[in-house]
């Protein structure tokens, strides 16, 4: 859990990180003074011993080898970096966000894979649309390639000064506790997600008793 000394790394902004969680991650400044270094060896020693939301049964958290680290400030002007999270089903991009203000006014505009806007919620409010970058079909490319061995996949990135960094790769968004604010949303995701041990799960499908769940036969193309 030991931080870098300060004489090893370049004054300035970063974010410090557990890589095998959720909101493990905090904002720093360096160079440290003894009082924050100590605070945040204690914050990193916490992170390490910790299990991720175990009740959540995100089972995959635990295989991995638990690790700390800083990572640049990617943040213009102090504010929040817009993070790009695109939803890739079967190898294909189906829709994106991109949220920004995350810490302020939280905005969370939708988009098809051609970057059309969608005038409707996933998670949070909507607001007007961003401006697509140059770059927008070279990172659904980057999504595509990453997601195309998974039935389901969200890929986040960031995107500054035309340079385009990974940031997270999720298989349950939310931990699957937040629900799709937009009916058309969630029934366009629907429809996309087949797996092969699974097929279509069909409109108004029920499971209060872990059975009775219609299932419809996956199409060879979605």
């Amino acid at each position: 859990p030991n931080l870098p000394k300060n004489s090893d790394i370049p004054k300035g902004s970063y974010y410090f990180k557990s890589n095998h969680g959720s909101g493990t991650n905090k904002s720093i400044s360096f160079p440290l003074s003894q009082d924050e270094r100590a605070q945040e060896e204690a914050r990193a020693l916490n992170w390490l011993s910790r299990k991720h939301n175990e009740r959540l049964a995100l089972w995959w958290y635990e295989t991995m080898p638990r690790s700390v680290y800083i990572e640049e400030d990617l943040s213009l002007r102090g504010g929040d970096a817009p993070d790009w999270k695109f939803f890739v089903c079967n190898g294909k991009v189906k829709l994106f966000q991109v949220d920004t203000g995350r810490y302020t006014d939280h905005i969370q505009t939708v988009y098809n894979r051609d970057g059309e806007f969608i005038a409707h919620e996933l998670y949070f409010k909507t607001g007007n649309p961003v401006s697509m970058p140059d770059c927008l079909p070279q990172m659904v490319e980057l999504a595509e390639g990453i997601g195309r061995n998974f039935d389901f996949i969200r890929v986040d990135m960031f995107l500054l000064h035309g340079q385009i960094y990974l940031g997270e790769i999720g298989l349950v968004p939310n931990a699957a506790r937040t629900p799709i604010r937009s009916p058309e949303l969630d029934a366009k995701l629907g429809k996309a997600w087949a797996a092969p041990w699974l097929g279509h799960v069909a409109e108004g499908w029920k499971d209060s008793h872990y059975h009775e769940v219609n299932y419809v036969p996956m199409q060879d193309e979605l």
